[in-house]
C-alpha cells in the first residue's frame, strides 16, 4: 500500500514539475492572494474618511463644532460646501460616505438652550464605515455639547470640579477584551486568508484529478481497478503538504503580530484536518459526474461564498435556518470557530474534540468517492 501511495505521490510531482499552471496554484496564485488581502487591511483601522459640510450658521461655534469633527481620527471634513444638492450628488457618486448640515440658527438655540439639532446624512451601503461614521459623529457632538455646557456652568459656579459633576455626574469606563485596539486587520484578515485557501483547495485537487480524465489517462493511472485508496492519496499528498505549509506560514506570520493564547500545535493539526477535508469534497464534488467543467462550477458555488457564513462579520445566533445549515456544510467554518476559540481566548484543547470531529466527519464522503471511481473504471 505504501509503495502505491509514494508511486503516485512521485507521479504527481513529475505532472507538478511539467505543469505551470498547477504550480502556480500552490506558490504563487495563493501567496499574491493573501500579500493582497493583508495589503488592503494592513492598516486595520479606518482613518480620515471624508465627508462633506454644510456650515448654513458659519459662527464661532459652529465652526468649533467643525475643528472637533475634523480632529477626529476616524473623520475628515473633504468638502465645505453650501448646496444640498451639491453635497447630495457627492454622497451619491461615493466621493464622501456622510453629510453634516449645521442650520443657520445653531449658535444662537445653543445659547438660548433651545436644543439645537445637527443633521447628519449617511451612506448605509457600506454597513460597517455608516457604524463607525454614526460613533465617532456622535461621540464628536457631544464632547464639543460638554464643552459649551461646562463653560456655560462654569460661570454661573465659579467651581470647576461642581461643573464637571454637574455635566458628567456617572463616569463610565469601558475596557475591550480579546481586540485592544479595535484593529480590523486580526479578525478579519485571520478569517480571509483560511476562506481564500479552501478555493485553492478544492480548484487544486479538481484541476489535478480533472486533466486526468479530460485528457483520456485515466487509463494510465489507473491500470486496475485495484488499491483505489492508495493511488487517490499519494496523488493527494502533494497538495496535502503545500496547503498545510501555506496554511502554517500564514498562521505564524498572523499571530506573529498578536498573542497567541491557545495551543499552537491544536491548531496547526486542525488546519491539516481541514485541507483534507477540503480535497476529499473535491473528490467527491468531482465524482458525482466526471465533468471536469462541471465540478468545477460546483467547487466555486461551494467555496466562494463561505466567508460570509463563518459568523465573523455576521453572528451566527442571527442568521436562518438555511445559512446556519449551509455552514456547518463547511468545514473552514468550524476551522475558524476553533482558530476563534484558541487564538482570542484559549478554550482547553479537550473542550475543542467536537469541532475537531466536525472537520474529520467530511473525511467519510471518501467512501462514496472510491465506489464511485471503481463504478467508472469498471466500465
Amino acid at each position: 500500500m505504501l509503495d502505491i501511495v509514494g508511486e503516485f505521490f512521485l507521479k504527481e510531482l513529475d505532472s507538478l514539475k511539467k505543469s505551470w499552471y498547477k504550480l502556480s496554484l500552490i506558490t504563487v496564485l495563493p501567496i499574491v492572494s493573501f500579500i493582497l488581502v493583508i495589503a488592503i487591511f494592513y492598516a486595520g483601522v479606518a482613518r480620515d474618511m471624508p465627508i462633506a459640510v454644510i456650515d448654513s450658521d458659519n459662527t464661532q461655534l459652529s465652526r468649533k463644532l467643525l475643528t472637533n469633527v475634523d480632529a477626529s481620527s476616524t473623520i475628515k471634513i473633504a468638502y465645505k460646501l453650501n448646496s444640498t444638492k451639491e453635497a447630495l450628488k457627492l454622497l451619491q457618486n461615493g466621493e464622501v460616505y456622510a453629510l453634516l448640515i449645521i442650520e443657520d440658527k445653531f449658535s444662537k438655540d445653543t445659547l438660548l438652550q433651545k436644543h439645537p439639532h445637527i443633521t447628519v446624512m449617511l451612506n448605509t451601503q457600506y454597513i460597517l464605515i455608516g457604524k463607525i461614521l454614526t460613533s465617532a459623529l456622535t461621540s464628536t457632538v457631544m464632547q464639543s455639547s460638554a464643552q459649551v455646557e461646562y463653560i456655560k456652568n462654569l460661570l454661573d459656579m465659579q467651581n470647576p470640579y461642581t461643573t464637571m459633576n454637574s455635566i458628567s455626574p456617572i463616569g463610565m469606563q469601558v475596557t475591550p477584551f480579546f481586540n485592544t485596539y479595535q484593529n480590523y486587520f486580526y479578525f478579519l484578515v485571520s478569517a480571509l486568508i483560511p476562506s481564500i485557501l479552501q478555493i485553492f483547495i478544492v480548484i487544486t485537487t479538481i484541476v489535478s484529478l480533472g486533466n486526468i480524465f479530460k485528457y483520456k489517462k485515466e487509463k494510465e493511472f489507473f491500470i486496475d481497478n485495484t488499491n483505489i485508496v492508495s493511488k487517490l492519496v499519494g496523488m493527494m499528498l502533494p497538495y496535502t503538504i503545500a496547503f498545510s505549509l501555506i496554511g502554517i506560514i500564514y498562521i505564524l506570520y498572523i499571530y506573529s503580530m498578536w498573542e497567541f493564547q491557545g495551543s499552537f500545535v491544536l491548531l496547526v493539526f486542525a488546519l491539516f484536518l481541514m485541507v483534507i477535508a477540503y480535497q476529499v469534497i473535491a473528490l467527491f464534488l468531482f465524482v458525482t459526474g466526471f465533468d471536469y467543467a462541471r465540478a468545477l462550477s460546483l467547487g466555486a458555488v461551494y467555496t466562494a461564498p463561505a466567508f460570509a457564513f463563518l459568523g465573523v462579520t455576521f453572528p451566527v445566533y442571527n442568521m436562518n435556518t438555511f445559512a446556519i445549515f449551509w455552514r456547518n456544510l463547511l468545514p473552514v467554518a468550524h476551522y475558524i470557530e476553533l482558530q476563534i476559540s484558541q487564538a482570542n481566548y484559549g478554550v482547553d484543547s479537550s473542550v475543542e474534540f467536537t469541532k475537531l470531529l466536525s472537520i474529520i466527519a467530511f473525511w467519510l464522503l471518501f467512501i462514496p468517492v472510491v465506489y464511485m471511481f471503481k463504478k467508472r473504471l469498471s466500465r
